[in-house]
């Protein structure tokens, strides 16, 4: 971990502006693979030189770091029901220890792997009023422009704090913001609202469903298929559980809800998405490995559901043994028959509403009202599992996300930079 408070001499290698920012970071390869050191190495200097109080926070592996940057309160406030002060829109009344708006992302971005881009993806391009590049839309231009705006909120008259952070594998885990969330308790650092600058065309957000991933392995006997009685197959087994999972939990939670309409598909959702098992026609398949998802409602309970799929692949463990053969063409093998479940990540759910605190402050800054949800997931579900109220509210559509040709309007980033700004001149007294 690394503080400091202290204002450094100007740096003229640093952008100047919220666009020269958001093209400085879109330049940076920060997909999954490659890890968002990059990015929190220029995220640093710019909020260090502004005068932030900035920790990185390493992950251990060498590549990837969060990043949190604070400016403190400095000014008494007086909060009015009547005015959209920091001290109306950022403190939790119900817990006023809870002070101040969280502007978060994340700062790595998915990789470029076999699609063809008209433009380089890593060489911000302009074109027909939109700026293309990995990590536009998703998310790096919101980053870009609340770390462009440190220096007025470094000049504000600030009744709350302001921080902005930056987490790693969000596009895989998400175990950066779980990881945030321990290290702002431990620095004392407890905001009110977040703000999670994913691609909502700068509507704020208000809720969306949990995504969770689980893999399931099942381990059998190779053998010749003639002959059969040497061998256990996992691939049976395998099959009986992803019927299991789509008829008792996917089917049943579409049939019998919960339901929500404001969600464009209003249940709960999952499958098993990828199943790799066997190597031949005429070979009993030892290996199966499965990967599978469920994205629930927010209102969902998703321990009770991950339980009941523990206890399935126990019943279908105990299955394999009790049918391993009794003279195994691999005996080896036969010590490791058997099923395991693996819970690769449970991302909370966002359960907010357009009238909820953060939703309300975020409008009253300029961003759009919805009452939609959204199917995908964010960081924000973890923050308001944290005690925060949190909403999804950023410049690009979801829609460019991921794909070939990633780009966000300049007119969003326009609204973007307007909204931050906004949300500075808030922090001041008034």
């Amino acid at each position: 971990m690394t503080s400091s408070s202290a204002v450094p001499s100007p740096d003229p290698t640093l952008p100047s502006t919220a666009r020269e920012f958001v093209e400085a970071l879109v330049a940076l390869d920060t997909t999954s693979d490659t890890g968002n050191l990059p990015a929190i190495e220029l995220m640093e200097r710019a909020l260090r030189e502004a005068g932030a109080e900035v920790h990185v926070l390493p992950r251990g592996d060498g590549r990837n770091a969060n990043l949190v940057a604070t400016f403190p309160a400095n000014e008494e406030g007086d909060p009015s029901a009547d005015d959209p002060s920091a001290d109306a829109l950022f403190v939790d009344p119900e817990d006023p220890t809870r002070r101040g708006v969280l502007l978060a992302g994340h700062a790595d971005c998915v990789p470029v792997t076999g699609q063809d881009w008209a433009s380089d993806p890593f060489t911000p391009t302009e074109r027909d009023g939109r700026l293309y590049g990995r990590g536009t839309a998703d998310m790096k231009s919101y980053l870009a422009i609340a770390t462009a705006l440190a220096p007025e909120f470094a000049a504000a008259r600030r009744t709350v704090p302001v921080h902005i952070a930056a987490t790693w594998e969000e596009e895989t885990t998400c175990n950066g913001a779980r990881a945030l969330v321990t290290q702002l308790e431990e620095l004392g650092i407890r905001p009110a609202v977040a703000f999670v600058g994913e691609p909502t065309s700068m509507r704020a957000v208000p809720a969306h469903k949990s995504m969770n991933v689980l893999h399931a392995d099942f381990h059998g006997v190779a053998a010749h298929s003639s002959l059969l009685p040497h061998g256990l197959n996992a691939i049976r087994y395998a099959a009986r559980f992803v019927d299991w999972f789509h008829r008792e939990i996917i089917d049943d939670l579409r049939e019998n809800g919960p339901h929500d309409p404001a969600f464009p598909v209003a249940w709960t959702t999952g499958g098993v998405n990828l199943f790799d098992g066997g190597i031949a026609t005429n070979t009993v398949p030892q290996d199966v490995h499965l990967k599978f998802e469920f994205r629930a409602l927010p209102q969902v309970d998703v321990d009770p559901i991950v339980a009941r799929i523990q206890e399935e692949i126990d019943r279908l463990d105990q299955q394999m043994k009790a049918d391993a053969p009794a003279d195994p063409s691999d005996p080896a093998a036969a010590q490791r028959v058997g099923a395991q479940l693996d819970v690769i990540s449970l991302l909370y759910g966002l359960d907010g509403s357009a009238d909820g605190p953060a939703a309300r402050a975020a409008v009253a800054l300029g961003a759009e009202r919805t009452e939609e949800k959204v199917t995908y997931g964010t960081e924000a579900g973890i923050y308001e599992h944290a005690g925060m109220a949190a909403v999804v509210v950023g410049p690009g559509d979801i829609a460019q996300a991921h794909g070939t040709d990633e780009f966000v309007e300049i007119t969003q980033l326009e609204w973007c930079e307007r909204f931050l700004r906004n949300v500075a001149g808030a922090l001041a007294a008034s």
